[in-house]
């Protein structure tokens, strides 16, 4: 059987018949774009309103210091976010919750100390979005949070630093490093973790954002 790439899928009529051939109905809009397109439509969300369907996804960069602080570049993207037109906001980036659990050394983090720095990137997104579109009031602004467990790599790009809460045979080996009895949580650890993440909330709330996202941790822990 012949199972081609969505992303061969080039036109309408071709995803129609790729439909077809899976014996799948599933209505699609030919028109791709414009105030009247159902991705340009508002969408309620309890008792806010988002002004359009399209989302930026928490896809981190990785450009943030060694210390997990946003750089210019991390600014630039989030810039972008406000300047794109999307109106859902969701996460932008994925935020590590404390240094054992980024992906990478250059993940941002976030904590108390850098309630600020993030404050100050939904700022960029409001401002940009507003000299872009006239206002601000129907965009909704979230951030994710995550530990990224059996894939930490905190300290050194090639250094993995895994944590973990259980021995499992298939998931250990997926992490490409032997995994000592130091690498797996006590369960008073894993509690002082969920302890980091409501923290993260917090500073997340008083950083002006409007909801939180927690990563999926499963197959990460």
């Amino acid at each position: 059987m012949n199972f081609p790439r969505i992303a061969s899928l080039k036109t309408a009529s071709q995803l129609e018949q790729r439909l077809a051939d899976l014996g799948i109905r599933l209505p699609i809009d030919r028109e791709s774009s414009g105030p009247r397109h159902v991705l340009g439509k508002p969408l309620d969300f309890g008792r806010r309103t988002i002004g359009n369907r399209f989302a930026i996804l928490p896809m981190e960069g990785w450009d943030g210091t060694q210390d997990g602080a946003p750089t210019d570049l991390t600014r630039r993207r989030w810039r972008h976010f406000g300047e794109s037109g999307a109106k859902l906001i969701w996460g932008g980036e994925a935020f590590a919750v404390r240094q054992d659990g980024r992906a990478n050394p250059n993940q941002l983090l976030i904590d108390a100390r850098r309630r600020d720095d993030i404050k100050a990137l939904r700022d960029l997104v409001v401002n940009a979005h507003s000299r872009a579109f006239g206002n601000a009031d129907d965009l909704l602004i979230g951030i994710q949070l995550t530990h990224s467990g059996r894939y930490a790599n905190p300290n050194e790009h090639n250094r993995p630093e895994p944590r973990i809460v259980y021995r499992h045979p298939l998931l250990d080996a997926r992490c490409s490093v032997e995994l000592g009895e130091q690498a797996v949580l006590s369960d008073d650890q894993l509690d002082e973790l969920i302890g980091v993440f409501v923290d993260a909330a917090v500073v997340a709330e008083q950083a002006g954002f409007d909801f939180v996202d927690i990563k999926h941790c499963h197959g990460y822990l």
